[in-house]
């Protein structure tokens, strides 16, 4: 999206703070590294979770995945089985070749 120099004014503010409090950064670095964790568990199992992910919805939290039919069963899932991983994730798995779309020209 291009802004021109005027419309500026219209964007909402941002803020920027360097937290300094140990609490805080440890509890940032724990929350990044559940989230790493998650990732690199994703990154290794995703040929065990081809094709059946195809057109469904895939919940990682807790190195632990789960294919569900809705986000809605995905994000269920992961709330019920790993309560405190502020860090799931649930995406739709596009099947190959992207959705098929049929049209008619007459």
């Amino acid at each position: 999206m291009l802004i021109a120099k005027g419309d500026l004014k219209d964007q909402p503010e941002v803020t920027m703070e360097v937290i300094y409090d140990p609490a805080l950064v440890a509890v940032n670095r724990a929350r990044q590294e559940r989230a790493r964790r998650n990732n690199a568990w994703l990154q290794s199992h995703w040929n065990d979770l081809l094709p059946q992910a195809f057109g469904k919805f895939l919940a990682v939290a807790g190195q632990q995945g789960h294919i569900a039919d809705t986000p809605e069963a995905a994000w269920a899932w992961a709330d019920a089985t790993h309560p405190n991983d502020d860090t799931a994730t649930v995406q739709y798995v596009r099947p190959p070749g992207g959705p098929r779309i049929y049209a008619y020209q007459g």
